[in-house]
């Protein structure tokens, strides 16, 4: 195969791009299109809303099985609380996009139904997961074993909706296998308006290095939008991404999780907006699932919000442990001082 490089000059940063009637723009000139990734246990509505405050253009709902929502599993109920995507309407602050997956094309296409009537501004098809239980079930990346059964569930939601659909999806099943190209050009055809590449095979998972090079060549050949997506650390990284390959946006996601402030651009967050930030998650996250499950999901935030500050990993051994509300605002109050601490390789 020809080797291929990003680019030898950096791309055109594009400011604003369209999905349908909706139009994203970049939070300020200079500062390309960022958008955060549906995650599992993370992107619910309280940590959405942080991060369209932040600056996310468009923000991904946790991935929702569309059988949960036919069966109406208590916590995908849960889960389908669209409560953000009003202020969102109010304010043209961010887009909301569902996310659905499953393996029968026809509860796809009623799940999606559900979600729009939900208020999802967007549809997006996970056809990119590439965990063993998800592959197993035929769900997932599992569809880029077939791209005619892909681009019949792309084609069967596009025209069920009413609302832009789009997709997020891989390489290809492996590095002999790499099928990107052909995916965006038909997805595009099949009615998707725009397409998510996470830069790494289904083989791949997680594990080795995002490559980049194939971002910029489905860029080429796709009429439709290109996020790029993998290996994005810091808000550096982003910019970096979009001028190698000339991707439309890019998808943030565990760099989010760590680092909501990425959307805001490159300034480095003191520990007072850190601090000032878990309180808001927090109270958010109670409101949204009570103070003792609430309370709990926030531990892996706490654990992420203050990495690199010096002598931090005591406050975060305290804060993963506590229990209610209270404890948690007692011992963010003992570690604010006048003196902001500054970030470092802690």
């Amino acid at each position: 195969m020809q080797e291929y490089k990003t680019r030898d000059r950096p791309a055109h940063m594009t400011h604003e791009i369209a999905i349908g009637p909706h139009r994203i723009k970049s939070l300020k000139p200079g500062m390309p299109i960022l958008t955060l990734a549906p995650m599992a246990g993370i992107s619910n509505w309280p940590f959405r809303l942080i991060c369209a405050k932040m600056g996310a253009q468009m923000v991904g709902v946790e991935f929702i099985n569309c059988n949960a929502i036919l069966h109406k599993n208590p916590k995908t109920l849960q889960m389908m609380n669209f409560c953000d995507a009003d202020i969102y309407r109010d304010t043209g602050m961010s887009l909301l996009a569902a996310q659905i997956y499953g393996n029968d094309i026809g509860r796809m296409v009623e799940g999606a139904l559900v979600l729009e009537e939900k208020g999802a501004q967007i549809m997006d098809i996970n056809f990119g997961c590439s965990v063993p239980k998800i592959l197993r079930s035929d769900s997932g990346a599992a569809f880029l074993k077939d791209i005619d059964r892909m681009m019949n569930a792309v084609r069967s939601v596009a025209e069920a909706v009413s609302i832009p659909v789009i997709i997020k999806t891989r390489l290809g099943w492996d590095h002999d296998n790499i099928s990107i190209l052909e995916v965006v050009k038909r997805a595009a055809d099949s009615g998707a308006h725009a397409v998510a590449v996470h830069a790494r095979t289904v083989a791949q998972k997680f594990n080795g290095t995002a490559d980049w090079s194939w971002i910029a060549r489905a860029v080429e050949v796709s009429p439709v939008p290109i996020f790029g997506n993998g290996d994005v650390f810091t808000y550096e990284d982003a910019v970096r991404m979009v001028e190698e390959t000339g991707c439309a946006g890019v998808m943030i996601a565990r760099a989010a999780r760590d680092n909501p402030y990425i959307f805001s651009g490159a300034r480095i967050p003191t520990f007072t907006e850190r601090v000032r930030l878990a309180r808001d998650h927090l109270g958010m996250m109670v409101e949204y699932k009570g103070e003792k499950v609430g309370v709990m999901e926030m531990r892996k935030f706490f654990a992420s919000y203050f990495k690199g500050f010096p002598n931090a990993s005591h406050l975060r051994t305290s804060l993963v442990q506590v229990d209610t509300v209270t404890q948690a605002h007692r011992i963010l109050d003992e570690w604010v001082t006048e003196s902001d601490l500054q970030p470092h390789d802690a």
